[in-house]
């Protein structure tokens, strides 16, 4: 989930029936769990408008909310094949957010038995669904992250240990992909093992990574994704990663699909996986897979 850097300034309380009177239906839906894994995943809350709702309007309706993300679909358009898609976080517009995409989808599916191809976001990005087995899953374009020494090094004092490598998008509204030394891995993974054997539940090593976030929003301007590679093998590929935004006001997400068009590509790149079992270790944790073919990436 990836939010622009502007905000918009909301009157503190407005009269009930200013956003009541463009509502039809409100409604919630998870994605990305795993009941086996203890994984919660993440929700979204799903409102369906008519028309003359407002930017504004939507923003104070997301601030009014409890959920990672607040998902704005036109009921004019929500039976059409294509449709225009919105997510707002608590404090700003979000440029891109794959959960909120894939949980208003699955909401459709299950409540009116269809939804639209395609969802198209305010930057004219295609976030297309395809439905096997009644569920959702989204296809989106890879986005080729390049090797940086420039956000290696503005990300040294972010994180508590070295890093072994650095990979960007676009230096506006981007993605920084960040890799550790194989030492870190290796202590990492003592670690884990030693909290196995002490605990019940399964804590995985990127939740011992420590994050200084007021750095990280001062040094740098992307998004940045904290990749682990736990196991290579093609047919059993796994990988650990969190997802750190307090530039675009979330210090890290619980489940980011959006981040998978910038990791798939980067984990094929380094050891030729097209597909993998993403683990994000956030508190909540998240499970996503995904396919990778043709430059294009396909989340469910």
């Amino acid at each position: 989930m990836q939010a622009k850097v502007n905000t918009l300034c909301l009157a503190k309380r407005k009269p009930k029936w200013l956003t009541l009177r463009f509502i039809e239906l409100t409604s919630t839906e998870s994605v990305f769990y795993s009941p086996a894994h203890n994984l919660k995943g993440s929700s979204a809350l799903i409102v369906i408008y008519k028309n003359g709702l407002t930017s504004k309007t939507m923003q104070y309706i997301a601030s009014q909310s409890t959920y990672p993300a607040t998902v704005f679909l036109n009921q004019n358009e929500i039976t059409k094949r294509h449709c225009k898609i919105r997510w707002f976080n608590q404090a700003s517009e979000i440029k891109r957010c794959g959960h909120g995409t894939l949980a208003a989808a699955n909401f459709l599916i299950d409540h009116l038995g269809y939804c639209p191809e395609v969802f198209t976001s305010m930057s004219n990005e295609r976030f297309t669904i395809r439905v096997k087995k009644q569920r959702a899953q989204l296809s989106l374009k890879s986005i080729e992250p390049k090797k940086s020494k420039l956000a290696k090094g503005e990300l040294k004092s972010v994180f508590s240990v070295a890093i072994k490598a650095a990979y960007s998008t676009g230096d506006k509204n981007g993605y920084t992909v960040v890799l550790f030394n194989e030492e870190f891995n290796k202590k990492l993974d003592k670690e884990f093992n030693e909290e196995l054997e002490n605990n019940s539940d399964e804590k995985q090593n990127l939740k011992n990574l420590h994050v200084n976030f007021k750095a990280l929003c001062a040094l740098h301007k992307n998004a940045v994704i904290a990749l682990s590679i736990k196991n290579k093998d093609k047919k059993n590929a796994i990988a650990h990663f969190r997802y750190f935004a307090p530039q675009f006001g979330v210090n890290e997400d619980s489940a980011t699909g959006s981040a998978v068009s910038v990791i798939a590509p980067l984990l094929f790149r380094l050891h030729g996986l097209n597909k993998a079992m993403l683990v994000q270790q956030s508190n909540s944790g998240a499970l996503l897979n995904y396919e990778f073919n043709n430059a294009k990436v396909v989340i469910y």
